[in-house]
This record gives C-alpha cells, structure tokens and sequence, in this order.
C-alpha cells in the first residue's frame, strides 16, 4: 500500500480548513502519497474534483471526530486538538509506523518520509507551507460541483464576472464582545473607515463598491439582507440546506467572480481571492492587536496594500503562493 498523509483534525471553519486541505493535496502530489480526511466537510459538497477521500476505517474514523456533540468551532477545535494522543493510537494501532507531524512548526514540511504521516496542526502561520504550492492547482482540485453550478448565487455572480467590485467587512464573532471574553481568538476588527480610506488611495467610488458582510446585527450598514443563518457542528462544519448549500455560498461566489475584491483580516475572503479567476485584490496590513471587547470597544484603523500577500492575523509571515 502507498503511504498516506492523514489530517488528524479539521481546524476552525471553511476558510481555515481549506489551509489544511491545500496543504495535504499539495504534500501528496509533490510526494505521491494519498491523502486522507478526518471527515466530510464542506468542500465535499463544493468541489466536483474530489481524488483525496474520507479515512476509511470505521475504528480510526470513529476516533477522529470525538466532539460531533458540539457545535462551537472554537470548543471543538480546542477538544479535538487535545485528542491527538488518542487519535494517533487509533491510527497506530492499524499503521503503527505512522509518524505525527506538525505542518505549522517543520523548516521542510514537504520533505517526504518513507511511512505514513498525520498532520495535526491547522497550516496557516508557517512560511515555508506555501511557496510549493501552485495556484493553478488549487484553482483545479477546487473547480466548483455540479450542484454549485446549478445555484441561482453562481448564476447570478457567474454572469457578472468580471464586472463588479467587492469588499469583504469581516464582523460575526469577532465582533461579539461576550464571545470574545469566553473564547480566545487573534481577530481584531478593522474600521469601515479603513475601507473607505483604501478605495479612495486606489481610486474606487465609494459608491460604486458593493460589500460582503457576516454583520447579522446591521449595525455596520452595509446592506446584508436578512436571510437564513445556518448552524455549525464538529468535524462535517456548516450546515447545509438544499438550493443554497451553505449559508454562506452566496457571499463567497460574490467575492469570488468580482473584478476587485478588498478582501477582510478573513482566511474566507483570502481563499475566494486566492482561488479567483478574474479578481484584483487589495489586502488590509494587520500591524496591530486589539481584540474586541478584551483589549476594548474599537475597531481598529489599518492600510491596505495591493495584492492578496498580507496575513490576516498580526504578526503572522506573508502568504506567498506559487505559480
């Protein structure tokens, strides 16, 4: 049997996990290994190319999703992260020469291995992940599902490609003082000021960019209708709903076929402009740390720069993709 690269945990939401999932196709095409999911997720459902499969063991999948009970992303990561010891003896107890990796800490971390491996980190801070993996690549193994492409969204958006242009103002959580006290997270909020700064330095109306939002309080004003909001539930992610797939879907193919998208402190909007055929992207630069409500009340204001380079958490290294 060839050996395999395992995610051992999916960490945070579709944005987040998309990282993980880059990584391991990346891995296992420079190194002809296969690569193994924990579990179903989102891109399931949204990719029609699919060559990387579910853990097939019932006993080893069985053991990699221990907190299906929960629904928090951030309690559930945390209880899965703290698993991994019990994870890797159920892999070894089926592949006992597997060996635990961590994507995020290894100098090399393509360097190929002759056994098995399980990655147990989430792959978003190391440097060295991304120049070895290929845009174009990505692009493919992410084309969208027959079942997208049937999605008023993606017909919609799909006729308009090109043509419009886009802001991502990133609220949600991040914005909830209360879940901020109770849950640990490196988020700060940007200021709209922030946006409206930056289509003027770039030379963009401000009247004449349309704007993406998870603000479900109206709060920011910037036009998101009321519509359904989906739960989330550890390790298959997002809720999913017949005519809109995820609640979501609709805002990442809006970001996804704009012409220009100022994208957020968001690895959601940093996919939908990394993977984007047709976008010009201008990027917040997070020079700063204030989360909201912890270190106070305010948003903070920052520059944008062109290009899709910038982390979208402080003092994390650039994220420079290859060709």
């Amino acid at each position: 049997m060839s050996h395999f690269l395992l995610q051992l945990v999916w960490f945070g939401r579709f944005g987040n996990r998309m990282h993980q999932y880059a990584y391991g196709a990346t891995y296992a095409r420079l190194n002809n290994f296969e690569f193994w999911l924990p579990a179903e997720w989102e891109g399931t459902r949204l990719f029609g190319h699919q060559p990387h499969r579910v853990v097939e063991n019932d006993e080893i999948r069985n053991a990699l999703a221990p907190v299906s009970h929960l629904s928090s992303r951030v309690a559930a990561t945390y209880e899965a992260r703290m698993s991994t010891q019990a994870h890797m003896d159920a892999v070894r107890k089926y592949y006992p020469e597997a060996a635990l990796i961590d994507a995020d800490r290894d100098p090399d971390p393509y360097l190929k291995q002759d056994r098995s491996l399980c990655n147990a980190s989430g792959c978003f801070f190391n440097s060295a992940l991304y120049p070895r993996m290929s845009r174009k690549h990505l692009q493919a193994l992410c084309e969208w599902s027959d079942e997208v492409k049937r999605l008023d969204a993606y017909k919609r958006y799909s006729d308009l490609q090109g043509l419009y242009d886009v802001a991502h103002l990133r609220r949600g959580d991040i914005a909830d003082a209360d879940f901020n006290r109770a849950n640990r997270q490196e988020y700060s909020v940007i200021s709209q000021e922030s946006y409206l700064r930056a289509f003027r330095k770039f030379g963009f109306s401000p009247d004449s960019v349309d704007w993406v939002s998870d603000d479900f309080t109206g709060r920011w004003h910037v036009g998101r209708k009321v519509r359904w909001r989906g739960g989330w539930q550890y390790p298959t992610g997002s809720e999913y709903a017949a005519d809109i797939v995820f609640d979501w879907v609709a805002d990442f193919l809006k970001l996804y076929f704009a012409r220009t998208i100022f994208r957020a402190n968001s690895s959601f909007s940093w996919w939908a402009a990394a993977l984007s055929p047709t976008a010009a992207v201008f990027s917040p630069v997070i020079d700063k740390r204030h989360i909201y409500g912890v270190d106070g009340t305010q948003e903070i204001t920052v520059d944008f720069v062109e290009g899709n380079h910038p982390h979208w958490q402080y003092g994390k290294p650039d994220i420079l993709l290859g060709d």
